[in-house]
């Protein structure tokens, strides 16, 4: 509920997927388009397509990953940044470890959040692929798996 006042602020077209009973009438009286999560994650394709049709990420960690800093980082944000799609994500200190701006913007207040989304806006294509690039970079199986096996002297 605190960015619910996001889409009228930014002028953006965001969009939220709910489960079950959720404030879907509030959310649409304040801008927000909704969908039904179990449409767009019936099976690892659909999500996949609704990922790639999506124009980025727009999401707010749970309050105990942001207020901690604990470095949270959502394997859907991953996937978004795989598909090459930007994402604009709530900082909860993962900027430790992967570096925000273009592809990748961390917030940490309304204002901050309401400039991510205008700059994904204002250079989608260059966001893209700096999106992309940060997965490949940070995410990619090859990547990491070695990192991991090294680290364990295996």
């Amino acid at each position: 509920m605190k960015v619910l006042r996001q889409p009228r602020r930014t002028g953006a077209d965001l969009e939220l997927a709910l489960s079950g009973d959720g404030p879907s009438d509030e959310l649409r009286r304040h801008g927000w388009r909704v969908r039904s999560a179990p449409s767009v994650s019936s099976s690892p394709r659909e999500y996949q397509r609704y990922i790639e049709a999506s124009g980025a990420e727009f999401s707010v960690a749970k309050d105990i990953y942001a207020t901690t800093r604990s470095g949270w980082f959502s394997e859907r944000t991953a996937c978004y940044l795989a598909s090459g799609r930007p994402a604009v994500v709530q900082d909860t200190g993962f900027t430790k470890y992967v570096p925000e701006g273009s592809g990748l913007h961390a917030f940490r207040d309304l204002d901050e959040a309401a400039d991510a989304i205008r700059s994904v806006q204002a250079d989608f294509e260059h966001e893209c692929k700096q999106a992309r690039g940060l997965a490949e970079r940070y995410f990619d199986a090859r990547r990491v798996l070695v990192d991991l096996l090294t680290a364990l002297k295996l």
